[in-house]
């Protein structure tokens, strides 16, 4: 049985660029007609059995600048080849409407032209500055229904911060894919998410539009689940909130300017909602920040995990930084804006102290109750005078969750006296730890 294969081929620049929330037709791409047929030839040549190709080009292959007709006439020839018996290409409506379409036309090849409808709604697509209107998506796809290809149309859930209101979501979503299923072979209901360079990705770090989970959208399409017809594509590209380095900055000081940072809030709402902890990891171990980024070079963390790596359990612990841009899985420590911070913890006034308490406590508790159905056992290891294990304490008794302190206060006294710094790192205090996930982590299973 055959297989179905995707590829991407970019050249030159979307001939648009303007939607309101895509990135890539922004982007412009530098290659030469011959690498670009290479590189499909190739692919091709890899992908032996392929019977349905769908290429994306990030703009449109019908667009004789983007793509002239002889490198168009040449990738259907290439795909004709190979066997293929369906290629999927991409392209807006206008260069459907202006082009005669003849070069799609293939012996022994359905030619399948993907459109993006986005929204049935005129004065939607006027704030998605789309560029089309709802009308020339019909010509379009009655144009190219007439010439006996196919049509295939993407639609968008969520796309502008109009929908925080779900039944107006729910209305034209329903209106869309009712006009989408008269005109289309298939069609695509795609989950939003912020492309880097779109206005969508300004207005998401602004906290005016967030993605919606996957509850969310599940509830939006749950009626053409059974339709042949549709497909749904809810994380259409891995999402995890990325910077690129011109939206970068060094968030260095405190208050809650810090603490609220827009780039925290989204990777805490991303924390909550799109991530899921690594399976097989059971035992979560608070860890403080470290000065040093990622905190994986600093001191402490070296003496930690030099300390604790040895034993069977470590491949099941969790381990998960709190600090003030929150809540912090181990996985992302050396992600952008977590490797580039610092909290000047001397300037802190005892407001200050009670803003870090109660917000991290928050961030600690909402990760709690996202993910508790995961863990076995909490376990934290801090300062016990520090403000950071009072916020774990604190998220703890709303949840009513156990929390295990590793450090105990009379440990930590005997090393203040030494005047040893940082705490956590001084060989007791990881000695302590090594005891306490001994005695609270190795059962039956663990023991040889």
């Amino acid at each position: 049985m055959g297989s179905e294969a995707s590829i991407i081929l970019e050249s030159g620049r979307c001939s648009w660029g303007k939607c309101y929330f895509c990135g890539w037709g922004k982007r412009e791409v530098h290659v030469t007609p011959q690498e670009l047929l290479d590189k499909l030839q190739r692919f091709l040549d890899k992908k032996r059995g392929v019977e349905k190709l769908k290429i994306f080009s990030s703009g449109s292959l019908l667009d004789a600048k983007q793509f002239p007709r002889w490198v168009l006439k040449k990738i259907l020839q290439i795909v004709r080849d190979a066997c293929v018996k369906e290629v999927v290409i991409e392209s807006r409506v206008e260069h459907v409407l202006q082009n005669s379409l003849n070069d799609l036309i293939v012996d022994g090849l359905k030619v399948t032209v993907a459109m993006g409808l986005e929204v049935a709604d005129d004065e939607i697509l006027e704030l998605l500055k789309k560029g089309q209107t709802v009308e020339e998506y019909v010509k379009a796809a009655i144009k190219l229904r007439e010439k006996g290809l196919g049509v295939r149309t993407y639609i968008l859930v969520n796309p502008h911060p109009i929908f925080k209101d779900m039944n107006l979501q729910q209305e034209v979503l329903n209106k869309s894919v009712k006009l989408a299923l008269k005109y289309s072979d298939s069609i695509v209901i795609i989950n939003t998410y912020p492309h880097v360079d779109s206005e969508l990705w300004n207005d998401y770090i602004k906290g005016v539009w967030k993605p919606l989970d996957k509850g969310q959208f599940e509830k939006l399409v749950a009626k053409w689940e059974s339709n042949p017809k549709v497909e749904f594509d809810f994380n259409n590209f891995a999402f995890v909130p990325r910077f690129p380095p011109e939206k970068r900055v060094k968030l260095k000081g405190v208050g809650i300017e810090y603490l609220k940072h827009p780039y925290y809030e989204v990777w805490q709402d991303y924390f909550l909602r799109f991530y899921t902890p690594p399976k097989g990891k059971i035992y979560l171990l608070f860890l403080p920040c470290a000065y040093k980024k990622p905190y994986t070079k600093s001191k402490t963390w070296k003496a930690i995990l030099s300390g604790i790596s040895g034993f069977p359990f470590f491949k099941k612990i969790h381990i998960v930084a709190v600090s003030s841009p929150g809540v912090i899985p181990y996985e992302y420590v050396r992600y952008y804006p977590f490797s580039h911070y610092d909290w000047e913890e001397w300037k802190e006034t005892p407001e200050i102290k009670m803003q870090y308490i109660e917000i991290t406590s928050v961030r600690v508790e909402n990760y709690l109750k996202a993910h508790s159905d995961h863990y076995k056992k909490y376990i934290a290891y801090f300062r016990p005078d520090s403000e950071t294990i009072k916020a774990i304490r604190r998220a703890f008794e709303r949840t009513g969750l156990k929390l295990i302190e590793a450090l105990d206060m009379e440990t930590y006294n005997k090393i203040v006296k030494e005047g040893f710094k940082p705490a956590v790192a001084h060989p007791i205090a990881v000695e302590r730890l090594k005891t306490i996930l001994k005695r609270e982590l190795i059962g039956e299973e663990d023991k040889v």
